[in-house]
């Protein structure tokens, strides 16, 4: 008897007992093995059971996903440097863990009945089930007619049958007919009774159209996108008639085993396919989308030809109408999304597609971190009050009119500074406030307003007569919160505002380390998180960092502030000299007891973490070289030849299969690869990896292409757009353009490539 087979018998007894049956009558038919269970089921009912405690449930799911990891059939080696490489899922599969077979065996039972139990009573969350902030908990659709929703990050909502909206939590039931959306800095995940999964970013909105995800037999699961982003995870199909699809208002997508992502805008919607292959079709018009490939429809046309997909993270060498990103240039219109500012410097994550020719367009644009060099903190006492300069702690400190001060400063008070370093040494800075006590300063979105309490982002904050709020603030609203955090933990907020930011920053005591939680709050941390060294539960800490769009607080700096801390500086520049130390042109003095971290020579960039004297000069507790993390871009493509220790691309370029470039899969003829360059000594692209991620029947006839700018900026040659004349898209017609216009009819809204389609003028005529 199989899982399906025996949860679904058990769950049948048990309902039965719960309508009123005899116990004697539910097991008259049943073998004694089986008999057991059920009646070990109808003594549990009456056991109370305790809240499992949230960090004990996380805890366990990490050691479950870590053991996971270990069982993965395929991983993509990322090169060493690659700190800042991006983590890509082309067709990675989980295996069974065979240590584990036994033990499954033995629990198999138990688990089972415990399952059932579950449902029995309703398959309620306790609260202690649920995270501080209402963070994950790891949730299962009770029937194949319904969904659950998990992972629910700050403002989810589900439609009732009225038409109004109300609040869910991770836990709600989804049926066939409801309609769920999110708000800013929000998302969930929606999981089906097959394993299939649907998340949802933020400012979402999906409607769940028909819905029977059966495990045997066909799987039909039907959603209609109207608004945001979603990643969908489809199981493989136990039944080839099986169904998953997602409508759009212009389009629709089926799909398989596929793990794909769809976003939809009031212009265009884009399908991108990391595993397997979606069919893709509006206007009577269908293309077959494969892993690595992306297509895009505007609003009322058919879905252009799949193109290639190009991703990656990097550092930002221009901006403009075309960024250089990763060593690569990048074209850009109004249809870009660009998320957070970035500037040349920053490290950012792109998105876009390899048009037939080489030239890259840009989708989405993503500000990761600020560029990090020539950064300072410190805390200190103010000596002195100028216009132009203050003196805290011995040293000069630079203001102007860009400077945040925090107002009724003077001298003697205790306060913290940040800044930048000019190469001279000269500190400026960028804020002045008084030291840390136990206050906070978050952006959040409101999901619940009470008279005296309000839920923003999951966190609890007290109002009173004394907290200054916001006109006509709504739930949904973004908003920056700052306030105190009592001895008691309560979070008081001192003010409400609007707000466009989405950070974070407070002060409180560290409650858990792994995983991070700060007076209630919890939040993540990755590998470019500046963490003091020697923080245990119970110190104080002031916590700094940013929400993404999802709803996550990713931390950016965990600074300790007990013990002698009074009077520390950090800072982040170059190596100017070592005898004597001088960094980002400030003199550093060290000692037997300054750690020195890694082998650090002049020009490379390091922090430097001590303590200011009271003379003003810097004593180092620690220097540790900053690992530069490379610049690395993913680009599918198709092999079109395979040699001796090389392959031979589709668009002509050959590529040497050398004992430094790492291979996942086995490449053939006709395979879809994804190639991992990254910037290497003397801003050289380098080839660092190979994975196949889907193999096509044969190779696709190739079509003719435009000539590509070099990336020098040279824009001879002539260019096949479809222009779309402002106001009057049904006269839309193919054109012929050199180089030199080509940005400016991207910029107005024209496209790459012949139009297509039933709109006058779609014959070309060039």
């Amino acid at each position: 008897m199989n899982e399906t087979d025996t949860h679904d018998w058990l769950q049948e007894r048990l309902a039965r007992i719960e309508a009123g049956e005899t116990l004697e009558a539910v097991l008259a038919d049943l073998p004694a093995e089986e008999a057991g269970l059920v009646q070990l089921a109808a003594a549990l009912k009456s056991v109370a059971y305790p809240g499992r405690e949230a960090s004990l449930v996380s805890a366990q799911r990490r050691e479950l996903l870590r053991a996971a990891q270990k069982g993965k059939t395929m991983t993509i080696q990322p090169d060493p440097a690659d700190a800042g490489g991006t983590r890509t899922r082309w067709g990675l599969r989980l295996t069974l863990l065979g240590g584990l077979a036994a033990l499954f065996v033995c629990a198999f039972a138990v688990a089972t009945l415990a399952g059932a139990v579950w449902w029995w009573r309703g398959g309620r969350l306790s609260e202690a089930q649920r995270g501080p902030t209402g963070g994950e908990v790891v949730v299962e659709a009770r029937d194949p007619q319904s969904g659950a929703v998990s992972e629910a990050r700050g403002l989810v909502e589900a439609q009732g049958d009225d038409g109004s909206w109300e609040v869910v939590r991770a836990g709600h039931v989804v049926t066939a007919g409801q309609r769920l959306r999110t708000g800013a800095l929000s998302s969930a995940t929606l999981v089906f009774y097959d394993g299939s999964q649907t998340r949802l970013g933020p400012n979402t909105e999906v409607t769940v159209e028909a819905l029977d995800a059966q495990k045997s037999g066909p799987r039909v699961v039907r959603l209609t996108q109207w608004l945001g982003d979603t990643d969908h995870d489809v199981a493989p199909p136990s039944d080839p008639a099986s169904v998953y699809e997602v409508n759009t208002p212009s389009g629709a997508g089926k799909a398989k085993g596929t793990f794909f992502h769809v976003s939809v805008t009031t212009v265009l919607i884009r399908f991108d396919v990391d595993e397997g292959a979606v069919e893709v079709t509006n206007v009577n018009v269908t293309v077959v989308v494969v892993a690595g490939q992306s297509t895009v429809i505007v609003v009322g046309q058919p879905p252009v030809t799949p193109m290639f997909r190009i991703t990656g993270e990097g550092e930002v060498e221009r901006t403009g109408a075309t960024w250089r990103i990763a060593g690569q240039d990048f074209l850009t219109n109004e249809n870009t999304v660009i998320v957070g500012n970035p500037q040349v410097g920053d490290w950012v994550a792109f998105e876009g597609r390899l048009f037939a020719g080489g030239t890259r367009y840009a989708d989405r644009i993503v500000l990761l971190r600020r560029a990090i060099e020539d950064r300072f903190t410190f805390a200190g006492t103010v000596e002195a009050i100028g216009v132009l300069t203050w003196t805290i702690s011995g040293r000069t400190v630079h203001v102007d009119d860009q400077t945040t001060i925090e107002p009724g400063l003077s001298v003697g008070d205790e306060v913290e500074i940040e800044g930048g370093v000019t190469l001279d040494g000269t500190l400026w800075a960028s804020s002045i406030r008084r030291a840390a006590t136990n206050r906070f300063q978050f952006t959040g979105v409101v999901q619940r307003m009470g008279a005296g309490s309000w839920t923003i982002s999951g966190i609890s904050v007290t109002v009173n007569v004394s907290t200054t709020i916001d006109a006509e603030i709504v739930a949904g609203d973004v908003v920056l919160v700052t306030g105190q955090i009592l001895e008691d933990d309560t979070w008081l907020a001192t003010s409400i505002q609007r707000a466009t930011a989405d950070t974070f920053d407070f002060v409180g005591v560290v409650v858990r380390t792994d995983p991070w939680n700060v007076s209630g709050v919890e939040f993540e941390t990755d590998e470019h998180t500046d963490i003091d060294e020697g923080i245990r539960v119970g110190n104080r800490v002031r916590v700094r960092g940013r929400i993404l769009a999802d709803g996550t607080w990713l931390a950016e700096r965990i600074m300790q502030l007990d013990e002698d801390r009074r009077h520390h500086v950090q800072f982040t520049a170059r190596v100017q000299s070592i005898d004597p130390w001088v960094v980002g042109g400030i003199s550093v003095t060290v000692d037997a007891q300054t750690q020195i971290e890694g082998v650090i020579e002049v020009d490379d960039l390091v922090t430097v973490k001590g303590n200011l004297l009271p003379d003003g000069t810097v004593l180092a507790k620690k220097i540790t070289r900053v690992a530069e993390a490379r610049s690395c871009a993913d680009t599918s493509v198709i092999v079109s030849s395979v040699g001796d220790g090389q392959i031979v691309l589709l668009d002509g370029r050959t590529i040497s299969l050398t004992e430094s470039v790492n291979v996942e899969g086995t490449i053939n003829i006709a395979s879809v690869i994804v190639i991992r360059t990254c910037v290497g000594e003397g801003d050289q692209l380098v080839v660092v990896s190979i994975v196949v991620v889907f193999q096509l029947e044969g190779l696709p006839t190739p079509t003719p292409t435009p000539v590509t700018p070099s990336p020098a900026g040279d824009t001879s040659g002539e260019f096949t757009i479809c222009h779309q004349p402002p106001g009057n898209p049904e006269q839309r017609h193919t054109i012929k353009v050199d180089g030199g216009a080509l940005q400016g009819h991207l910029g107005h809204g024209d496209t790459l490539g012949p139009c297509g389609g039933d709109g006058e003028g779609d014959d070309d005529d060039d």
